[in-house]
């Protein structure tokens, strides 16, 4: 594998379906498999549709036409944007496409004048998550602020139904000072 790949990111088709799903949901059972019912699934058939029609996922495509990555980009109510499920197949990992692709969703948000880019960590409440540490830091050093928690049941109500543990939502942003100034 070269380190210098070049990686193209593309909106979602729904020929994707199979590979995006594999990827997302063996990525979400590697750090989350404690937190849910046996044999759940973080992205589902018709959760992997609906983002695709309403134009909010992105894949991240390497050498060969290779899916390496995805993130979900969604719009909040009050003039933001939203990155979630970004993920970076295990062997491709280190090489910059997650940083790409956070950069991407920033790039876009500030085309389109958002106040801020946000992006919310699932933690349980009362078990150790190093993967999720890992997370935090890592958007910590991408420019992220940690603004707050919010239950997770009180967003997600369908999905609080199948976690097994008690969890919290941590929320970070990028405030986009550009996009504020312009």
């Amino acid at each position: 594998m070269s380190l210098s790949m070049e990686v193209v990111i593309r909106e979602s088709l729904p020929s994707d379906k199979v590979t995006v799903m594999k990827m997302v949901n063996e990525a979400y059972d590697d750090c989350e498999k404690q937190f849910w019912v046996e044999n759940h699934m973080r992205l589902t058939e018709p959760r992997f549709h609906s983002h695709v029609n309403k134009k909010e996922l992105f894949i991240a495509e390497g050498n060969f036409s290779k899916i390496v990555g995805c993130v979900v980009i969604s719009n909040t109510d009050d003039n933001g944007r939203n990155l979630s499920m970004l993920v970076v197949e295990p062997e491709f990992r280190r090489l910059g496409i997650g940083k790409k692709l956070v950069n991407f969703v920033i790039e876009t948000a500030k085309e389109a004048k958002c106040d801020y880019v946000g992006v919310q960590i699932l933690f349980p409440t009362y078990l150790p998550a190093p993967g999720k540490d890992l997370t935090k830091k890592w958007y910590l050093n991408l420019g992220f602020e940690f603004v707050g928690n919010m239950n997770f049941a009180e967003y997600f109500e369908e999905d609080s139904k199948y976690l097994v543990i008690d969890a919290t939502f941590s929320v970070y942003k990028k405030i986009l000072i550009d996009s504020i100034n312009s």
